[in-house]
């Protein structure tokens, strides 16, 4: 029993722990990102501190790229499936 809670355990805070992590923690810098293909229908915007769990779904189920803004508006980088996958 013991085991099974430790698993449960260790897998439940693994993806807590990536739920919580900030835009700005895993996103693409604006520079190093390949903006060819954004269209407007295309994106969606997100200030740098959201938590991942506040948007991830955006990402997977209706294959938006994220773009994370400062507190000014500027955008500083990008979310796409791949930096998710890379995370998971």
């Amino acid at each position: 029993m013991k085991i099974f809670k430790f698993l449960l355990n260790f897998f439940f805070s693994k993806e807590n722990r990536i739920d919580n992590l900030e835009a700005k923690n895993i996103m693409i810098i604006e520079n190093n990102f390949n903006k060819d293909n954004l269209t407007l229908g295309s994106i969606y915007k997100v200030n740098q501190n959201i938590k991942l769990k506040n948007f991830k779904n955006k990402i997977l189920k209706d294959n938006l790229t994220i773009v994370v803004t400062d507190n000014k508006g500027k955008t500083i980088g990008y979310i796409s499936k791949k930096e998710i996958d890379n995370i998971q």
